[in-house]
């Protein structure tokens, strides 16, 4: 994805926790996790577990402890968990595979031909650091030359055109009334800064954190050619028209509510709501199709901004577009830029400590950017029939465990307890990899030009997604590669979608039995599931529309049940004195309270068919479920990243996972013998499904 996607209509497993550092640049110091210590976690793992620890107080540590301790965030990480030792494993995977592809010879597909040249093109380090800032001179003069109102739209639709993200993002999307449709979206954005609140906030951290982006934002603009009374100059005017936009957006809480998302304004309105952006002349520029409307979140977004391009001087607008243009590049330009943008956005902002080894950030650049390209090597090699096929067999059995659940509920009437299983009923389940890849032909790669590798196929993505705008929604498409170690619910389709990159320990082995794989995919299966009926997506009917089918009583019956999670989880506290987001995390810990239950239900009817499981190295099968789930969120993570996480991200961090989901659940006391009122059994449990 080159912009984000509306965040109330992806769920994930994992989310913001973790994710590349397309950072690039000289290799500096030790190297943790290189490619010749990676090595795929076990699915189940004595040695990880601290069984000193009392289960029934802390199962985390129980279940973690002894991991935790022998597994530091290695110095090129901000994030370590068991899971990011698969997606470790996963990029030697990619990175042999791209060696391949990139090694000169004939024959090669032309999949594997652009997949290689680019990642040559990024490994090429002394061509890199030749070109210096020069990709982008181009780019700076443009901006410099803006004159009036029109040339800042021009200059602003140029940058979107090539991936840099300004202002506002403005793509396709389904239709909120009509999933069947893709139309335009506009939405709120801008920021330089990870949130919204870094700029609103008066605590002395957030002034803190202002005052080092203001001399990183200069350090930046001076690399490119800023003497430094301009540099700074520029710094401050970027801060100014950022803390502007910051007050004038959502938090992150009202942005996952889709009502506020249901803006759709003709454009002769929008033209008069933000008379300034001159709109029509933006999506002419853009090379957008045709269109009358467009959803935008949220309207009053767009208003002050088109009252700040009037109110503002045009030299702080071309500062603030500079800069833009400088921080979405700096990963691919020369080392002077890498470094200071590390330095910052990795080791400021998240405690990383080093910069990762080259290939790494060479292989999930190429997996950002060219996906199904890269995606197409990798199943080749890396998924079988067999997992897909064994997957199905427990989706289906997660489908009548949550539709046994659903018609058991008390607390929910007939009429919407109708709908609720018409709605699970209709969910498409995409397993493994698209039907149908991605055709890159038209992009233009080469060898030793990385930055305008970068440009181009960020411009295909961009060009790709706005021709959707008044087509008929395609739903054999994927919003993540193949070899992403994730899964997500969507809810304009109402499905389920595990990319193949899943399908390993500690999530899945088809060598390891029910319990253990139920307790990981199994319980993944049932989060995902959940999502279609979380605090938001139960807001969208069986179609994936935005429809009401609850009647009133039973909305207020599930709103009180999600309540009791949202002020349960408020109560985690992250780090020093930050508590957890219960409201901005809800959905995940939803779909977690829920899939827990649903995997655990299948577990049992797979037994039914196969026959009761035994104990194994000393452990029931109950216990090896509850021990399976719990590993997957072994994880270390340094305070600076857990302060990020705190502000920015839906899900909660992983040990709060296993604590607040084991907690809640009666069958998980029952397996390790705990009493009422201890930690792991809390005395006024939440559930919602």
């Amino acid at each position: 994805m080159l912009f984000r996607r509306n965040v109330v209509l992806i769920l994930c497993l994992v989310g913001a926790t973790v994710g590349p550092n397309l950072v690039l640049g000289q290799d500096t110091t030790r190297r943790q996790a290189d490619d010749s210590t990676i090595i795929q976690p076990k699915m189940f793992d004595v040695t990880a577990m601290d069984t000193t620890a009392d289960p029934c107080e802390d199962f985390d540590q129980y279940a973690c402890g002894t991991w935790r301790k022998n597994n530091p965030v290695p110095s090129d990480q901000v994030f370590w968990a068991r899971y990011n030792q698969t997606g470790e494993y996963n990029r030697m995977v990619l990175r042999k595979i791209l060696e391949q592809a990139a090694s000169p010879g004939p024959g090669k597909s032309k999949t594997a031909k652009i997949a290689g040249d680019f990642y040559a093109s990024c490994m090429d380090e002394t061509s890199v650091n030749r070109a210096s800032v020069s990709p982008l001179e181009p780019e700076l003069k443009r901006i410099a030359a803006i004159s009036n109102r029109e040339s800042l739209i021009d200059a602003l639709a140029r940058l979107h055109s090539m991936g840099v993200p300004a202002l506002f993002e403005f793509s396709a999307h389904p239709d909120l009334h009509d999933a069947t449709r893709e139309v335009a979206v506009m939405v709120q954005g801008g920021l330089g800064l990870p949130d919204r609140e870094y700029y609103l906030s008066q605590s002395e951290e957030s002034k803190r954190v202002q005052s080092k982006y203001v001399t990183h934002v200069a350090a930046m603009l001076g690399l490119v050619g800023d003497t430094p009374e301009l540099a700074e100059k520029e710094a401050g005017a970027v801060l100014e028209i950022e803390k502007a936009l910051a007050a004038a957006s959502l938090d992150r809480v009202s942005m996952r509510d889709p009502k506020n998302h249901d803006h759709k304004i003709a454009l002769t309105r929008l033209d008069t709501l933000a008379p300034n952006l001159l709109l029509t002349r933006y999506f002419k520029a853009m090379g957008a199709p045709s269109f009358q409307e467009a959803y935008v979140t949220p309207p009053d977004f767009f208003e002050k901004l088109s009252a700040s391009i009037a109110s503002m001087p045009l030299d702080k607008w071309k500062a603030y577009l500079k800069w833009h243009l400088v921080q979405a590049n700096a990963p691919f330009l020369s080392d002077p830029l890498v470094k200071e943008d590390f330095e910052f956005e990795r080791r400021f902002l998240n405690g990383q400590k080093e910069i990762e080894p080259r290939w790494k950030r060479c292989v999930s650049a190429t997996d950002r950017l060219l996906g199904e390209a890269l995606g197409r090597l990798y199943v080749e090699q890396n998924f079988t029939p067999e997992t897909k096929q064994r997957t199905l067999e427990m989706v289906k059995l997660e489908e009548q465990a949550l539709a046994e659940d659903i018609g058991q509920l008390p607390w929910m009437t007939a009429e919407t307890r109708r709908q609720a299983l018409a709605k699970l009923n209709a969910i498409m389940n995409k397993i493994g990899y698209p039907e149908k890849w991605l055709d890159y032909s038209s992009v233009r790669i080469e060898r030793n030009e990385l930055a305008a590798n970068v440009r181009n196929a960020r411009s295909f993505q961009v060009h790709y997604n706005l021709q959707k705008i008044g087509q008929t929604r395609d739903r054999n498409e994927w919003i993540v590669t193949t070899p992403t170690v994730n899964a997500y619910y969507y809810s304009p389709e109402n499905s389920i979608n595990f990319p193949a990159g899943v399908f390993q320990p500690p999530l899945f082995d088809p060598t390891m039995d029910d319990p253990v794989n139920f307790g990981a995919i199994g319980w993944l299966i049932g989060h995902e599931l959940t999502h279609g009926f979380d605090d938001q997506g139960s807001k969208f009917d069986s179609q994936g529309n935005l429809v009401n089918w609850w009647t009133q009583n039973d909305r207020e019956e599930f709103d009180n049940r999600t309540s009791c999670l949202a002020d349960q989880y408020q109560q985690f506290v992250v780090v020093d004195d930050i508590h957890l987001n219960g409201r901005l995390t809800l959905g995940e810990n939803t779909a977690d309270n829920g899939g827990i239950r649903i995997a655990f239900a299948a577990m049992h009817k797979a037994a039914e068919k196969t026959g009761n499981p035994q104990s194994i190295d000393g452990f029931t099968p109950e216990q090896r479920f509850f021990i399976s789930f719990a590993q997957q969120w072994c994880a270390n993570v340094t305070p600076e990243r857990l302060r990020v996480i705190a502000k920015i991200d839906p899900h909660a961090p992983t040990r709060f996972r296993t604590l607040g989901t084991l907690g809640n659940y009666s069958e998980f006391g029952k397996a390790f013998g705990c009493k009422s009122g201890q930690k792991m059994s809390s005395v006024n449990a939440c559930r919602v499904w």
